[in-house]
């Protein structure tokens, strides 16, 4: 995994990417609870940016994170929220982890029937056959840069 280069990016393109100050993370009580709401295992490099990113934006479009607020109250950029909401609403469905919307691009997510052996999914862009990137950090990684 590239997480050496994910911090470097982060740390030259502040006009790029807002993320909370590495080492302030969710914690893994919060991950836990989300999994459990969600009903998967959420893969491990996105569990890393949650632990020390927190969450935050690229573009000043937000990364969906998770809010350490009640998941039956809490609204915005939260992962269960809006993955709930999109659910319940016909946007999406169980084969797929929304991560990150941008007004601009579309809507990038977790495709959840593709997990490699070590529990990564491939991020996709508005559709299952439109692939954007092999994992979490390469994603981040190919936004920042593009």
């Amino acid at each position: 995994m590239q997480y050496e280069k994910l911090i470097a990016l982060v740390n030259q393109n502040p006009d790029i990417v807002e993320f909370a100050e590495f080492g302030v993370g969710v914690s893994e009580e919060w991950i836990a609870a989300a999994e459990a709401r969600l009903q998967l295992k959420l893969p491990p490099s996105y569990v890393w940016w949650l632990k020390n990113f927190c969450g935050g934006e690229v573009y000043g479009e937000e990364v969906l994170s998770i809010y350490e607020v009640d998941f039956d109250e809490v609204v915005g950029g939260d992962i269960v929220y809006v993955n709930e909401m999109n659910r319940e609403e016909g946007y999406s469905d169980e084969s797929a982890l929304i991560i990150y919307i941008s007004d601009i691009d579309g809507t990038y997510f977790f495709k959840l029937t593709e997990a490699d052996a070590s529990g990564e999914f491939p991020v996709y862009l508005n559709t299952p056959t439109n692939k954007y990137a092999n994992n979490f950090i390469d994603f981040l990684i190919e936004k920042i840069t593009e």
